[in-house]
């Protein structure tokens, strides 16, 4: 089983100071722990917690690790969309 990334930033930076960093609620942080992964608008171009993330965590929790993480089971074409430039 691969470490649930967004926990391990819970432990480095703590979960009020995350939410905070998000600008989200502390609730929807737990909601992204459970589900392993960020929301989808992450993946959409609509959010960019994995930036803030990274930027929280002072890059020991990157956006590429947070955007490249698979769910069990998830195929390739789960994988998040790149924009082009």
């Amino acid at each position: 089983m691969k470490e649930n990334l967004i926990s391990k930033a819970i432990e480095i930076v703590g979960l009020c100071k995350l939410a905070q960093a998000c600008g989200v609620r502390h609730q929807s942080i737990y909601r992204w722990v459970e589900k392993g992964s960020l929301p989808r608008t992450d993946w959409t171009g609509e959010t960019d917690y994995a930036s803030r993330i990274e930027e929280a965590t002072k890059g020991a929790v990157t956006r590429a690790q947070l955007l490249n993480f698979k769910r069990s089971g998830e195929t390739d074409a789960g994988k998040p969309h790149q924009n082009q430039a």
